[in-house]
């Protein structure tokens, strides 16, 4: 069975901007390693790949965007996989009736 990442992602709306932060590691002393890792706000990836490094044993931060539409519902999606097969993904609504909203994707 492959070994599964531990993470914490959340996006928090405040008005028209958005701030998601994540936190993604392997355990300890295993053979595991992040292989893919994407976080996708109103269809905008977060996650720089050109500076998306596979193979860390953890990845950690927090990035800014602002939303075209603060007005309607927007979805917040991940997608997480180890070297090992382990598969993650999700998603949920940011929801455009409430100023402030959140969305959280702990596993941990």
């Amino acid at each position: 069975m492959a070994t599964p990442i531990r993470y914490q992602i959340r996006c928090e709306k405040d008005g028209a901007s958005v701030k998601a932060s994540y936190d993604l590691q392997v355990p300890v002393g295993g053979a595991a390693l992040i292989a893919s890792f994407t976080l996708v706000v109103d269809g905008k990836e977060l996650i720089d790949q050109t500076h998306w490094i596979p193979g860390q044993v953890r990845y950690n931060g927090t990035q800014f965007t602002e939303l075209d539409h603060p007005d309607k519902d927007v979805t917040v999606a991940f997608s997480i996989s180890s070297n090992e097969g382990w598969n993650a993904a999700d998603s949920d609504i940011l929801r455009g009736d409430r100023r402030f909203d959140d969305v959280s994707f702990p596993n941990s």
